[in-house]
């Protein structure tokens, strides 16, 4: 509709108009009031675009406003969700960033408690063979040897028994004897 009409202007331009639109002025002119045109046709574009808003929004309101209300919603719901996971992960991390720490300490410290416990021990037996104090590996080797000069005593007795019996008697034979003389 509206080409219509401006074809109708346009052919009933006069000649003047034709000749001033050729004119660097007049093509200057010609588009500012096209550029005016135009900015008009927008803020009424605009406008009604507004109007159509206002009355959708009137007829739909409580009906929008309660589908605003459930996005809103639905949104805060997502966000908390996001911010949830987001501290579950920081939180996560943090506690393995710690056992990785507490992990490394308690290593160093038994680390450093068995250098301190095998300093004290070298150091106690040094003192202990300054003062003469045999080790136990020694002592065992001196309990087996006694065990095994044990062992000998008692088999050279055994065997010694007995002679030694028969000696015995013919001792207590004998000194019956000198006693008897002696006596009598």
């Amino acid at each position: 509709m509206a080409t219509r009409k401006t074809r109708t202007r346009k052919s009933s331009t006069s000649s003047k108009t034709r000749r001033a639109t050729r004119s660097p002025v007049g093509r200057a002119t010609a588009k500012a009031q096209a550029a005016q045109e135009q900015l008009r046709q927008g803020v009424q574009q605009v406008w009604l675009a507004g109007m159509g808003a206002f009355a959708r929004a009137q007829k739909e309101g409580p009906a929008a406003f309660q589908e605003a209300v459930a996005e809103g919603l639905k949104l805060l719901g997502q966000s908390q969700s996001t911010a949830r996971q987001r501290m579950r992960d920081v939180f996560e991390t943090a506690q393995e960033t710690l056992q990785s720490r507490v992990g490394g300490a308690r290593n160093q410290a038994q680390e450093t408690w068995d250098n301190l416990e095998t300093l004290f021990q070298s150091r106690v037996q040094r003192a202990m063979h300054q003062l003469g104090v045999p080790t136990a590996e020694e002592i065992r080797v001196l309990t087996r040897r006694v065990t095994e000069l044990n062992e000998s005593v008692r088999r050279i007795d055994a065997g010694n028994g007995r002679k030694g019996a028969k000696r015995k008697t013919a001792a207590r034979g004998g000194r019956r004897t000198k006693r008897g003389k002696a006596a009598g």
